[in-house]
């Protein structure tokens, strides 16, 4: 897999819709992007809607922590009226390791749910979606979407739509029995954690430091089982640790899960 190339970013736009979908928008040959809405306001105030991605399976786009070769997806929401903040929810990505790059990506046809918050009764989300996506080569696309949520008709497809891809969605977990406490070794450069069930298989499990594009590499046991190690691919500043936390997302037969432990320095345990 190449690295991103120095090019211009295809531009594209999606015209002004007030359904609960847009126009498929073709951002690079053989992907297209759409946006959809439930129309439904939940009882905190928001609707919840995806970034629909199309595009084959040979082909990749990325997680919120995109990786060594990848590129994050942003949305500037400039330009719309009655929305607040956006909370992605991240379906659980694949790790993989291709021409020495280490990156966390979804291949083929993928809906990456988020939640919205709204204000009034006739909000319009305007946001400048880039991301990623990833064939033969590696480039960054970029494209405008306008969605105007008709709150009082909610859509039961795009509804159905949503609710399957949360369904890939790691659901919190306390973590009692399993992990315990994690703290960075700053002179090894990983992410340390105690391992309280020694039947636990942590391969697919992912580190990371909330709200940080810091990438770390896949675990490692230590000698004796009691713990779990994740290289940092990089470097990192004193402030990136300060007060941290640190996610630990994995699969399981069940579905995913996440657990959070707060992050001390290696020393002060």
């Amino acid at each position: 897999m190449k690295r991103a190339l120095p090019i211009a970013l295809l531009l594209a736009c999606a015209a002004p819709a007030s359904a609960a979908e847009t126009d498929w928008v073709e951002v690079a040959p053989e992907v297209s992007l759409r946006l959809v809405s439930a129309d439904v306001v939940t009882p905190e105030g928001t609707v919840w809607m995806g970034l629909e991605v199309d595009m084959p399976a040979t082909t990749k786009t990325y997680w919120r922590v995109p990786g060594e070769s990848g590129l994050p997806l942003t949305f500037d929401t400039t330009g719309s009226e009655g929305i607040g903040e956006i909370d992605i929810a991240w379906p659980y990505p694949k790790r993989e390791t291709a021409g020495g790059y280490l990156d966390h990506a979804f291949y083929g046809h993928v809906l990456i749910p988020f939640q919205v918050a709204v204000e009034g009764d006739a909000p319009k989300f305007v946001a400048d979606v880039a991301m990623g996506v990833c064939s033969d080569i590696c480039v960054p696309v970029s494209t405008r979407f306008e969605l105007a949520p008709a709150l009082g008709a909610p859509d039961s497809t795009s509804d159905l739509r949503i609710r399957q891809a949360l369904a890939n969605v790691p659901l919190p977990h306390d973590g009692e029995g399993l992990l315990g406490k994690a703290s960075f070794d700053a002179q090894e450069g990983a992410i340390l954690v105690d391992l309280e069930d020694s039947r636990f298989d942590p391969a697919s499990m992912i580190a990371e430091i909330a709200g940080s594009n810091l990438l770390f590499g896949e675990p490692e046991l230590s000698p004796d089982g009691a713990s779990l190690s994740f290289p940092l691919l990089g470097r990192f500043e004193a402030e990136d640790m300060a007060g941290a936390q640190a996610r630990f997302t994995f699969d399981t037969p069940d579905g995913p899960f996440e657990i959070l432990r707060p992050l001390t320095i290696a020393g002060n345990r």
